[in-house]
């Protein structure tokens, strides 16, 4: 039996199931004048009677507990036919098993959704207005649809590569098509219920940190069904493939911190301009006292555009393993900039890993990896046009042409292995 000391001891379990009939109990505590039902001295009990049971293990006395507790909410409820719904009945059987399982090895995850039901039954009012008045039929369909795309189409897809030099492979191409319907979907929401302005910007984020090519994918598409957006989107656009850049030294510091540290300079370069040409080209709009829509995203989800870019995605990564395949790691800079058409950080990794072994220096990683980036930008340039506005895909060009001249002239007058040195004794002083 564990000690009564530590983090493991049964009291730190006790008081975690006292929590959850507290927090529970607070929430379903009758209101004044209206009908009898289970409060927090009923929670607070019920939760201990279960802790025991969760303590002791005792499967019999688990069950016998349960039923009696069962038992007695029936009887409660005889008593007061008034009452509607049965959300209590089924509050007070969830704290029971919930704090048992605070005295188990499951201790945090009984404690968490201890709280995630505490929030659930406080948020009551709220969560009947999202359900009845803010989210249409529509969008509830919208929402199934696309949680069919992860949690049933996506386990059904068989893992592994197939066909000539494992071009095919289902699950990360299907990946790509769910990171391209998330875009909108994300969106749509967050510019419903955070702001238009906000909500643009936060899905820009999270799209840069999820994939830049994917955003690109799902803003282009969004502009094409909105072309009066054309300007805004551009501008979301370049600060979410500006973001690029930090993520990737992030990447590579995981394998080969010194390619990170050697990065610093073209890619802080690369960021910094993407920014500025963001902030430059969203002015010239208002000069111009263009008309321009804040929200981007008009449904929260469409399949079809997500499916055509899943099949180019797979033909460039067909093109990208053949190149591969035939050229090997001796063309480095010719695989970096086919590796970087569809995902960078495959290539990001690589190159980490050769400058980590001491096979290729630092600089020359930091040149492939702005290739593959360059190339990368190519790529969702071309995609940009799908959009068929000029407003939209040459700013994006403009500012990808912006950041990439930027870093190559860090590249060509800045000597990344003597900032690297230099950072070194920085740190050791």
């Amino acid at each position: 039996m564990p000690g009564l000391e530590g983090p493991e001891s049964p009291a730190i379990g006790f008081l975690l199931a006292l929590a959850i009939g507290f927090l529970v109990g607070r929430s379903r505590e009758p209101l004044e004048g209206g009908p009898q039902r289970p409060g927090i001295r009923d929670f607070l009990i019920i939760a201990m009677l279960g802790a025991v049971a969760g303590h002791l293990g005792i499967v019999a006395i688990s069950i016998a507990l349960f039923a009696g507790i069962v038992g007695v909410l029936l009887v409660m409820r005889a008593h007061h036919p008034e009452r509607s719904g049965i959300t209590t009945e089924l509050a007070a059987l969830a704290t029971f098993i919930l704090a048992s399982l605070c005295l188990t090895q499951d201790r945090e995850f009984g404690a968490g959704l201890g709280i995630v039901l505490a929030m659930v039954l406080a948020q009551r009012d709220q969560l009947r207005r999202l359900v009845r008045e803010e989210i249409s039929e529509q969008e509830y369909i919208d929402t199934l649809s696309f949680l069919g795309l992860i949690f049933i189409i996506y386990p059904l897809l068989p893992p592994g590569q197939y066909g000539p030099f494992g071009f095919f492979d289902p699950r990360k191409i299907w990946l790509f098509v769910i990171l391209v319907s998330g875009v909108s979907y994300v969106g749509y929401f967050l510019i419903k219920f955070v702001g238009e302005e906000r909500g643009a910007l936060l899905t820009a984020v999270i799209g840069a940190l999820a994939s830049t090519t994917a955003y690109t994918t799902g803003i282009s598409r969004s502009v094409a069904d909105s072309p009066e957006t054309a300007i805004a989107a551009a501008r979301n656009a370049l600060i979410a493939n500006s973001i690029l850049f930090p993520r990737m030294l992030l990447v590579v510091a995981l394998v080969s911190p010194a390619l990170a540290i050697a990065g610093i300079p073209a890619f802080a370069a690369m960021t910094a301009a993407g920014f500025l040409a963001a902030y430059l080209l969203g002015r010239a709009t208002d000069r111009h006292h263009e008309e321009v829509a804040a929200s981007e995203f008009s449904n929260p989800f469409s399949l079809w555009p997500a499916l055509k870019f899943g099949v180019g995605f797979m033909t460039v990564l067909f093109l990208a393993r053949a190149a591969k395949y035939y050229l090997g790691n001796s063309g480095q800079t010719i695989v970096s900039a086919i590796s970087g058409l569809v995902d960078v950080d495959a290539i990001s990794l690589t190159l980490a890993g050769f400058v980590q072994a001491g096979s290729t220096a630092a600089r020359d990683a930091v040149v492939g990896l702005t290739l593959a980036a360059g190339v990368n930008a190519i790529f969702k340039s071309a995609i940009a046009q799908s959009s068929n506005q000029p407003a939209f895909y040459l700013r994006l060009i403009a500012g990808f042409v912006i950041m990439f001249a930027a870093g190559a002239a860090v590249l060509v007058f800045l000597d990344t292995s003597r900032f690297a040195e230099l950072l070194s004794q920085f740190n050791t002083k």
